[in-house]
């Protein structure tokens, strides 16, 4: 079985742009095919069937191309993360809970085939890691503004965007399985009941 180290160590790293080429209109263009493949191949086969080379293809652009932009598929996977889903995710100053989940919710069940492509197949192991090192990467940022977290007793920048965003990877991946999902807002009050509890207890310890 991979473990959690070896796993985080196939997380992927974006190539670095300086200011100049990411805002250069050619770059973004060119950008916007391939994730616009990727998504749409997302919604037609499991992640671990999709190859570099179908995403060029269906973008139509050559493979050093994509490698210019990319390191690999799932670098590619780590940016739309960062790009897409993250900002989903809403800081709420002063709570307990951290963070508004609604829209991440109602984004999923719009579009339950694109998660259900990610966690199939034998890449399963890969892309929950890079899906959950996105998310505390985004949780880990609310974290360090939060002032409401300063004087917790747990090691807040270290287990907090864990903790929240394996809880967020769990309730996603339960509601998907319901044949009857709960609706976002009642996902979002489930969120908040166990991790407002759980971190506000921290915070009293």
């Amino acid at each position: 079985m991979t473990s959690r180290r070896d796993a985080k160590s196939l997380v992927p790293k974006q190539k670095s742009h300086n200011v100049a080429e990411v805002t250069d209109p050619r770059t973004e263009k060119t950008r916007a095919l391939i994730s616009g493949a990727f998504v749409a191949l997302l919604r037609r086969r499991p992640y671990a069937r999709i190859h570099v080379s179908d995403i060029t293809r269906k973008a139509g652009v050559g493979r050093a191309t994509f490698y210019a932009h990319f390191e690999s598929k799932d670098a590619l996977l780590y940016a739309e993360l960062i790009r897409v889903v993250n900002p989903m995710l809403g800081e709420l100053p002063g709570d307990a809970c951290l963070v508004d989940c609604t829209q991440l919710f109602a984004h999923l069940q719009q579009a339950p085939e694109i998660y259900r492509a990610l966690m199939a197949g034998t890449t399963r192991v890969v892309t929950e890691r890079i899906i959950q090192d996105a998310l505390e990467a985004r949780i880990a940022s609310i974290v360090a503004l939060s002032s409401a977290q300063t004087d917790a007793a747990v090691p807040t920048r270290t287990f907090v965007p864990r903790f929240v965003a394996g809880t967020i990877l769990a309730l996603i991946a339960w509601s998907l399985e319901q044949a009857d999902a709960p609706a976002p807002v009642e996902l979002q009050g489930t969120y908040r009941a166990l991790v407002g509890r759980a971190l506000q207890g921290g915070a009293q310890a």
